[in-house]
């Protein structure tokens, strides 16, 4: 049944929070709360947590109305970016803590602490303790832990935000792969687009106490609702009077014919090598035009070309592309 949040609003003082969030998050999903710092995913993720209550409307768990419930009665299953394990018990004794606390029988606790630590492939360091665990494996120990008690949802805010991106990256992919696994609720707080684009079913952008819009990665990075989703997921740049991504962009040099009749001209004003991409600058000749166009290739395509620093080109929207009036809401 997963998760129903009607008419939800949440005020500190005079600031809103959240203002009227209405959300169907659906069961089994793995659902990503994507938005910039102070937008309100964490209070959205605290409220369903039961953390903090609601000014107004309702949480649905299930089908079961949790809005005054307290967090210990919703069973529902933990993971923070800062991960505050008991630092005197070894990792078994760690992720064995919410069932000892629920007094199941000891030989059930050893079997489920077993099954998550294989699950989570810390199978061999369940007698360490947490300070001999890298900063990936204490969080993939935080998962095992909110796991233990078969929750009916499971909360992570921020999970991978104090790790450094090649640790992120692995636990990103071993995350998803969990959860094709495991196929519990989850809801995650992040503000890093590629994660949400790469881990998550569903995305819920918000801003500003706001929704600006739900969809799988691919409708929010193809078919952005509004200019913000535009800008924040996925870079944008302005060819004359519309918004386009810099991948959408047809270059050739100059000289050579362009498949689009209105290219304009230009000259590569910059010229950015990243791994396999190139991503370059345009500065067009007409002086109407705002700022630089972004353009992005690969290594190959650029090659293929023909075009490096300095080189006259020309530019066009590729005609197949996602376009947008440029200053459209």
């Amino acid at each position: 049944m997963g998760i129903e949040i009607s008419g939800l609003s949440k005020h500190y003082g005079d600031f809103a929070a959240l203002e009227d969030i209405t959300l169907s998050v659906p069961s089994g999903g793995l659902t990503a709360l994507l938005g910039p710092s102070g937008s309100g995913k964490t209070t959205l993720l605290r409220i369903l947590g039961g953390q903090e209550t609601p000014d107004a409307g309702t949480v649905h768990i299930d089908g079961r109305d949790v809005t005054r419930v307290p967090a210990q009665q919703r069973n529902i299953g933990f993971v923070f970016q800062h991960y505050a394990a008991f630092k005197h018990m070894s990792v078994a004794k760690n992720v064995a803590f919410g069932l000892e606390i629920r007094k199941l029988p000891k030989e059930r606790i050893r079997q489920r602490v077993e099954e998550l630590l294989q699950l989570v492939q810390l199978a061999q360091h369940g007698h360490r303790m947490p300070s001999q665990l890298s900063g990936g494996q204490r969080q993939r120990m935080a998962l095992a832990r909110a796991l233990a008690i078969d929750p009916s949802v499971l909360l992570l805010d921020e999970p991978f935000g104090a790790l450094d991106a090649k640790v992120r990256k692995e636990l990103r992919d071993w995350l998803r792969r969990l959860h094709d696994d495991v196929h519990v609720t989850s809801v995650f707080v992040t503000h890093d687009q590629e994660e949400a684009l790469e881990v998550a079913d569903t995305i819920v952008v918000v801003n500003e106490g706001r929704i600006e819009q739900v969809g799988t990665p691919d409708e929010i990075y193809d078919h952005p609702a509004t200019d913000f989703v535009f800008h924040f997921i996925g870079e944008a740049t302005r060819l004359g009077e519309v918004l386009l991504r810099p991948h959408d962009v047809l270059i050739t040099a100059e000289g050579e014919q362009h498949p689009v009749s209105t290219a304009r001209a230009g000259t590569i004003s910059r010229w950015n090598r990243v791994g396999f991409e190139i991503r370059l600058e345009v500065t067009l000749d007409e002086a109407v035009q705002q700022g630089p166009v972004h353009v992005q290739l690969t290594r190959t395509e650029a090659q293929g070309l023909g075009i490096g620093p300095g080189d006259r080109v020309q530019v066009a929207p590729h005609p197949s592309a996602e376009l947008r009036p440029a200053g459209s809401h």
